[in-house]
């Protein structure tokens, strides 16, 4: 989480997506590049935005119509 928050960081003023994070972290051998780590990480993510505990990502191709619940 923490080599995450400081990839995006990196990039500020501009934001990142989640995909630009995974290739990051897996090019730099954190995380292994599979899909099973792209989606956990996601999961982390999305958790830590909705509890302000992580910047903001941006996403060009989905919307979310419905909170989770």
């Amino acid at each position: 989480m923490e080599r995450a928050r400081a990839i995006v960081d990196g990039y500020t003023p501009l934001k990142v997506t989640l995909r630009q994070v995974m290739y990051r972290l897996a090019a730099e051998g954190v995380l292994p590049h599979a899909p099973p780590m792209y989606r956990q990480l996601s999961s982390q993510l999305a958790q830590a935005r909705r509890e302000d505990r992580f910047p903001d990502l941006i996403d060009t191709v989905r919307e979310v119509h419905v909170p989770p619940a």
